[in-house]
């Protein structure tokens, strides 16, 4: 597969991380009807691949996964520096206190209990929306200010060249009077008149 480029507020990727078939495929189908990009991964190694090739900005985890479980599967993305931002939702069946604190130390910043509230997945995404449509402004915001940083740059460049011309034509005017003056005083001098 192709690996990803920079995400635009119209196609945000999403990765779902389930080894229930029907579960993750019915997700997938759901986000991509929404407008998502998705790929879908069935156990933590091939789901570990997945997030490095594809770089989401929304991880959708199941903890009971065969190979490597999602709480490792979470631990693993946020060491990568191009994942650190992802933002992590345990998608899970364990609701105990205990899977919460787990869920919450291995780097996750939400926990949905199956069966999932599909109004909690849309608050989710549409926190998420946001934040791209943020992050895509400030991106636009920040190359404003490079390109304004380089025209006034230039144009300071330019400043400081027409500054040198004028000094060079001050520097030249002022040979010129004084040329002229010692003009004046040979003058004087040969009329008999005092220099001034």
């Amino acid at each position: 597969m192709a690996s990803a480029t920079a995400q635009t507020d119209s196609c945000v990727r999403v990765l779902v991380v389930d080894d229930n078939r029907d579960a993750a495929n019915s997700l997938t189908r759901l986000l991509r009807v929404r407008g998502y990009e998705v790929r879908t991964a069935y156990d933590g190694p091939t789901a570990l691949s997945e997030a490095m090739d594809f770089q989401p900005a929304c991880v959708f985890l199941d903890i009971g996964l065969p190979g490597i479980d999602g709480y490792d599967v979470a631990r693993q993305l946020r060491q990568h520096p191009e994942l650190q931002t992802a933002k992590l939702v345990a998608l899970t069946a364990y609701s105990l206190e205990e899977h919460g604190r787990r869920v919450q130390s291995a780097g996750f910043d939400h926990h949905l209990v199956k069966p999932a509230d599909p109004a909690e997945i849309e608050r989710i995404l549409e926190m998420l929306n946001q934040v791209m449509k943020l992050a895509s402004r400030t991106e636009q915001l920040a190359q404003r200010n490079i390109k304004l940083a380089r025209e006034t740059k230039n144009l300071l460049g330019e400043t400081q060249k027409d500054l040198e011309e004028v000094k060079q034509e001050i520097k030249e005017v002022k040979e010129e009077i004084r040329e002229v003056k010692e003009e004046l005083r040979e003058m004087n001098s040969d009329n008999g008149a005092a220099p001034r």
